[in-house]
């Protein structure tokens, strides 16, 4: 059961998706695609540039800069018009993670117990410190500031350091399972961390000190995304296809819970607006008596838990990118080479369409920014 006692809300990245006034088609052969300037509300490219099947692609929190990893551990960084910066190779290496402003870079290899080292860069590509940790690495995050990096490890560990080019320093303690995710308060001050094994949401101070915790009766891996506003929480239990249940969870800042959803199905995903009016969902199904065949579709709730819309099938399987700061769209990635924009009454809007199957997508933490891999090209689209 969720302790009841104030509790800070965590502002995760949402992104404000909103429509284009018609489909369009980005030609990986074109080394600068045409920008369609419509209105306030259009989608445009803001630079694109060549690179060679990144494991990870990132940008700073409001997307001032940029950093992919390479197969090879190449990190490559680079400025708010794509023009790479530095360039550095790290053994191992398969993610990172960039401070508020591009001030400093965490550089690491996750899921990988063979490389148990972070690295962090300073914002001109200069070597600040190595740190070894026990355990491959899990995940990561970055406080608001830029002033504090958090890793999990598989040994059950979070290491919360202070990369100061003036003295470097850290803290770590253990948690009760594997942290799976992990992310920063607002106020730069607490960490809510989603763990696995003992499946959980923990909330603790930067210095360890525990607050409140949640349990629950799986190792599904639980996560969670919470209003930019700080008055609710998400939380969800994805599903596996070989146990398709997903739960939904909606709680307030006090940690009580508003309502509650068990839907059939697995790779769920969820997203509460900043305002808190409203939760997306996407889910996956696979029909009876074919497990073969599935079937997809997206949802948009209200706060009280109400359904407002649900599209999707066999023929169009949604998978949700983003939903706008007011619920009044949702961007969805069909699986292949084009983005949706899906109004609050299921109205699809536009297309975007890319010249390849979409890789990787990562967005900016005001949503004005999204980042594309694509069939060789990385693409930075501007919202607004």
């Amino acid at each position: 059961m969720l302790k009841k006692r104030p509790v800070w809300m965590l502002a995760l990245p949402i992104v404000a998706l909103v429509s284009l006034a018609g489909g369009v088609l980005l030609h990986p052969g074109l080394t600068n695609p045409p920008v369609r300037r419509t209105n306030s509300e259009s989608i445009v490219v803001q630079w694109k540039r060549r690179a060679d099947s990144p494991v990870c692609i990132t940008m700073s929190p409001k997307g001032s800069s940029f950093a992919t990893v390479g197969r090879d551990g190449t990190v490559s960084f680079y400025n708010k018009d794509g023009r790479e910066l530095w360039k550095r190779r790290v053994a191992g290496a398969n993610n990172a993670l960039i401070a508020k402003n591009g001030q400093s870079v965490l550089v690491y290899s996750k899921l990988n117990p063979l490389y148990q080292t972070v690295s962090f860069f300073l914002g001109n590509g200069r070597l600040l410190w190595k740190h070894h940790v026990d355990g491959g690495v899990w995940c990561g995050a970055v406080s608001p500031d830029g002033t504090r990096v958090a890793v999990t490890t598989g040994k059950r560990y979070i290491y919360v350091y202070r990369p100061d080019p003036r003295r470097p320093k850290f803290k770590r303690w253990q948690l009760e399972g594997i942290g799976h995710s992990v992310a920063f308060s607002p106020n730069n001050r607490r960490l809510m961390i989603g763990t696995w094994q003992e499946s959980q949401l923990a909330c603790y101070n930067t210095d360890g000190t525990f607050q409140w915790k949640t349990q629950h009766n799986t190792e599904n891996q639980y996560n969670l995304q919470a209003s930019a506003d700080g008055a609710t929480i998400m939380g969800i239990l994805p599903g596996k296809q070989s146990n398709p249940e997903i739960e939904l969870g909606l709680w307030n800042s006090e940690g009580e819970q508003l309502w509650a959803r068990k839907i059939n199905g697995f790779d769920g995903r969820a997203l509460v607006s900043p305002t808190s009016q409203y939760v997306a969902a996407s889910f996956a199904t696979a029909l009876p008596g074919d497990s073969n065949m599935i079937e997809r579709k997206v949802a948009v709730y209200k706060n009280n838990g109400d359904l407002l819309w649900e599209k999707g099938g066999l023929f169009f399987g949604p998978r949700l990118v983003a939903l706008s700061p007011t619920g009044s769209s949702v961007i969805c990635w069909d699986g292949a080479n084009s983005l949706y924009n899906i109004n609050s009454k299921g109205k699809m809007l536009s297309k975007m369409k890319f010249g390849g199957v979409i890789d990787k997508i990562v967005t900016s933490e005001d949503g004005h920014i999204i980042l594309v891999y694509c069939k060789g090209w990385l693409y930075a689209l501007h919202v607004g």
